[in-house]
């Protein structure tokens, strides 16, 4: 295939990034934009991080991309426990690339050499951050457009080659269930996929590694693997290794005889140990986390194409993901304002009531708040005289009380005047707007999420 024709065709590409590097993956996606026209597709937040959502997600696109910096100071020395930490999300998505047999580029601080031993299907490309310039003639800027070039001819005879080949069925899951499986779990199982719009694809038990089998596997969409039995454990590898996204299940009670296949199938990436297995006990604990897997799953990724799209993103990106819900009385609404677009340039998500969208035209007003608390990861209460006059806040305040006390919100408390907190509330340490201005309480509470969190992605 010509040059020409491979630049000329837009693929599209996963972008497998550090979300909170907002300006070098914009340095990198300014340079791979004018070689040529992408489509980069990109995994937004979700409930939690599946691995079996990524792997569709880097399974359907043509092309993989990498954009690995490393945070701080780029002078700093990192040893390898550090970065293999900082690393750990990369990590899972490149390989899920090289297992889907995926083109691949990776563009990554110079400090990651060790971690970076990838086949030759991945190009690698080294830089020192302070090699970063808006200089469109700069060393580096050259250096990766020339690497990016050599990508799209990669890329365009992997397109070519998936052409002639026949697709998976968009939708269809297969259902590897050993005998352990009764009737009725099975059933549940297939009634929660076709409520879902999912099609289920039972398949033979036991697996038998043939043609046949390989040839069903290949026009799945993915898989549902129950790792309880030897069989599917042996299974599982060629699976996984065939490029088929895979959801395992695994009865409680069973963890012990799979440890070993666990840990060599998803022990490498903690990231993708737990998080990647649905583990059960019970069949109602099986169905409720099957239907929470399968919302997951089924969220579809966001898309950049144009540099409007990619300059929001990546601004948006940078900011945390926790959703935010701001408590306050409608007399307080002045001072509101002010902490409610001051936590917006921190946090993607803010529900605060007053702000046009926040609750959508049309639906149930208290539904819509009602479902704000119960999503919100932080609250921000800012109590004063009228809060507590209100039977609604004192709603909020209680419900994100409850929640802060099973550890499922983080709680800002601020006072916005001298007043007596009722209790279970003068017990939090708060912040006070006599005291401090609401620029200082939000970048101090921003700073105490990121000192008491695991290192980000």
């Amino acid at each position: 295939m010509s040059t020409e024709r491979a630049l000329a065709e837009r693929p599209t590409v996963f972008l497998s990034h550090r979300y909170r590097s907002g300006d070098i993956n914009l340095f990198f996606w300014r340079i791979i934009s004018e070689v040529q026209e992408v489509a980069f597709r990109v995994d937004e937040g979700v409930l939690f991080t599946s691995v079996t959502r990524l792997e569709r997600l880097i399974r359907d696109a043509d092309g993989f991309v990498g954009v690995y910096p490393l945070p701080g100071d780029p002078q700093e020395s990192w040893d390898l426990a550090a970065l293999r930490q900082e690393a750990r999300y990369f990590l899972l998505e490149l390989g899920i690339a090289i297992r889907a047999g995926r083109p691949a580029i990776v563009f990554c601080d110079h400090r990651y050499r060790r971690l970076m031993q990838s086949p030759p299907s991945v190009m690698v490309i080294e830089y020192d951050p302070q090699e970063i310039s808006d200089a469109p003639d700069s060393a580096l800027v050259a250096r990766v457009s020339r690497a990016y070039r050599a990508f799209v001819e990669r890329l365009s005879l992997a397109m070519d080659i998936r052409r002639k080949t026949r697709a998976h069925q968009a939708g269809r899951v297969g259902l590897l269930l050993s005998r352990d499986y009764q009737p009725e779990v099975r059933e549940a199982l297939e009634q929660v996929l076709n409520d879902t719009a999912w099609d289920p694809a039972p398949l033979p038990w036991p697996p038998r590694l043939n043609p046949e089998l390989m040839a069903r596997l290949r026009r799945l969409d993915w898989a549902i693997l129950a790792l309880d039995d030897p069989a599917a454990q042996m299974a599982a590898g060629f699976i996984l290794g065939q490029g088929v996204p895979l959801l395992p299940l695994l009865r409680e009670e069973n963890g012990p005889q799979a440890e070993t296949a666990e840990q060599v199938l998803f022990g490498e990436s903690e990231v993708g140990h737990r998080k990647a297995m649905l583990r059960w006990e019970s069949e109602a604990d099986l169905v409720s986390a099957f239907r929470t897997h399968l919302k997951v799953i089924g969220q579809q990724p966001g898309y950049i194409r144009d540099v409007g799209q990619a300059t929001e993103y990546f601004a948006s990106a940078s900011r945390r993901k926790e959703q935010v819900f701001l408590s306050y009385a409608r007399e307080d609404g002045e001072v509101a304002a002010k902490f409610s677009t001051l936590l917006r340039g921190s946090f993607q998500k803010v529900f605060d009531y007053r702000v046009k969208g926040t609750i959508r035209a049309g639906t149930n007003w208290m539904a819509e708040l009602s479902d704000g608390l119960s999503t919100s990861a932080v609250g921000v209460l800012l109590f004063s005289s009228s809060y507590w006059q209100s039977k609604w806040c004192q709603m909020e305040a209680d419900r994100l009380y409850r929640a802060h006390v099973e550890d499922r919100v983080r709680l800002l408390p601020v006072r916005l005047e001298r007043t007596v907190l009722p209790e279970p509330f003068s017990g939090l340490q708060y912040r006070a707007l006599y005291q401090s201005s609401a620029e200082e309480i939000v970048a101090e509470f921003v700073r105490e999420l990121q000192l008491t969190e695991p290192t980000s992605e």
